[in-house]
């Protein structure tokens, strides 16, 4: 369901007439899209070591005041920071941004290799090895020189 949700984010822009923030990048993953100041709904891929949501943000109303709500990235929360910004002229606006986490995989597996192979030597084995040879070699003089005999 949030990776549906990512898409329809992603691909369906919602516009609003107010605009807060002019400018914001984001310090510590990857926006669905890039910025624009009049969508208030973006999905961020933060990085993998990224607890919170960090943002670089200029405002449109240099007086204007910024409270951060649900910053947190919680493994199977609702993971969403909401920016609400509240203007000089009383006006309010939010961005939504709802934190994703892509699993780091590792580059390496880790496996066991043995330094030197070591030989085991099999008992008699030249004595298996010859038994198993003159068993063949009796079954094929059966069949080719001397046949199969119906009765």
């Amino acid at each position: 369901m949030k990776k549906i949700f990512f898409f329809l984010i992603l691909f369906l822009p919602i516009v609003v007439n107010a605009s807060s923030i002019k400018s914001l990048t984001v310090e510590n993953g990857v926006l669905s899209r890039e910025f624009e100041s009049s969508n208030n709904y973006y999905s961020v891929m933060l990085q993998s070591d990224a607890s919170s949501l960090e943002v670089d943000y200029e405002l449109q109303d240099k007086d204007a005041s910024v409270e951060v709500f649900g910053n947190t990235y919680q493994d199977g929360g609702e993971n969403k920071a909401v920016y609400k910004i509240t203007n000089s002229d009383g006006t309010t606006e939010e961005y939504v941004f709802y934190l994703e986490k892509e699993e780091a995989e590792p580059v390496f597996q880790e496996s066991f290799m043995p330094l030197e192979t070591e030989q085991k030597e099999i008992p008699y084995l030249s004595w298996y090895v010859g038994a198993g040879c003159f068993g063949v070699i009796l079954i094929l003089f059966k069949v080719i020189v001397l046949g199969f005999k119906k009765k």
